[in-house]
C-alpha cells in the first residue's frame, strides 16, 4: 500500500508539472488611453508629427529633412497599427539636403504597412512602451558628388520592421520636454537595401522624433487627442 502511495503522488507530481508547463507565461497588456492613464480607451486614427528633424544616413553621406508625418490606425489595445501615410520634406524645399553637396528625396513604397503594433513595457529612467512598424519599404532619389541614384531600402527587422521608443506625456525622460504630447524616437533604426544602383549602399540609418496625436472626433482629420500608454 505504501508504494501505492508513492506511485500515486508521484503521476500527481508529474501531472501538475505538465500542467504549469503548459500554462501560458503572463504577458503585460496594452491599453491607449485618451488624454492619460484614467482616460476611456482610444482606437482610430494617429498621426506622428516631426518635432526634430529626421535623418537618413548611409556611407554616401546624411540627408536631413525638417517637416514630415506618419499617419495610421491603431486598436486601444496596441494591435493593427497599420501606416497609410508617411510624407516627408523640408522647408525651404522640398527636397531635404544630404552631405554630399546635393538633395535627397524620400517616399513610401506599398502603403499601407500593416501589421505593426504598441507594445506596453516601461523602462525606468526610459521609454513607456515600443512601436512596431512593419513591412517598410521606403524609395530615395538621391543628388550629390555621385550623380543620382536610386535606391529602395526595407527595414531590417522581422517582417521588414523598425521599432521606435514611445513615451508618456507624464514622462520625464521623453525626448523632447518642452512638448507636452505622447512622443516615439527612433535612433539609427537600421535599414536593408532592397534594389536600386550598385552605388547604393547596403545599409542605411534612420533617426527621427515625434509627437503622437489622436482624434478627438473620428474621421474628423484633426489631431488634437492627447494618448497614454499603459498595461
Amino acid at each position: 500500500m505504501k508504494r501505492l502511495g508513492n506511485l500515486a503522488a508521484a503521476v500527481l507530481l508529474a501531472a501538475a508539472a505538465s500542467i504549469l508547463a503548459a500554462a501560458p507565461a503572463w504577458a503585460a497588456t496594452t491599453t491607449i488611453h485618451r488624454d492619460n492613464a484614467a482616460g476611456a480607451a482610444y482606437a482610430g486614427k494617429v498621426r506622428a508629427t516631426l518635432i526634430a528633424p529626421v535623418s537618413v544616413s548611409t556611407s554616401l553621406g546624411t540627408a536631413t529633412c525638417n517637416t514630415g508625418n506618419i499617419d495610421a490606425a491603431i486598436q486601444s489595445d496596441g494591435t493593427a497599427l497599420n501606416v497609410s501615410g508617411f510624407s516627408f520634406s523640408n522647408s525651404p524645399g522640398p527636397a531635404c539636403p544630404n552631405s554630399a553637396g546635393g538633395q535627397s528625396t524620400v517616399s513610401a513604397v506599398g502603403l499601407p504597412w500593416n501589421g505593426g503594433n504598441v507594445t506596453y513595457g516601461a523602462v525606468s529612467g526610459g521609454r513607456d512602451a515600443t512601436l512596431t512598424l512593419t513591412n517598410v519599404r521606403v524609395s530615395s532619389v538621391t543628388t550629390g558628388w555621385f550623380g543620382t541614384i536610386t535606391c529602395v531600402y526595407r527595414g531590417s527587422g522581422a517582417s521588414d520592421s523598425i521599432v521606435l521608443d514611445g513615451f508618456n506625456a507624464d514622462n520625464a525622460a521623453r525626448p523632447d520636454p518642452s512638448v507636452d504630447q505622447a512622443q516615439a524616437r527612433a535612433v539609427n533604426s537600421g535599414l536593408s537595401k532592397v534594389s536600386g544602383s550598385f552605388l547604393c549602399p547596403g545599409t542605411a540609418r534612420y533617426s527621427a522624433t515625434f509627437q503622437l496625436l489622436g482624434e478627438t472626433v473620428a474621421g474628423s482629420g484633426v489631431y488634437d487627442q492627447k494618448l497614454h500608454i499603459t498595461s
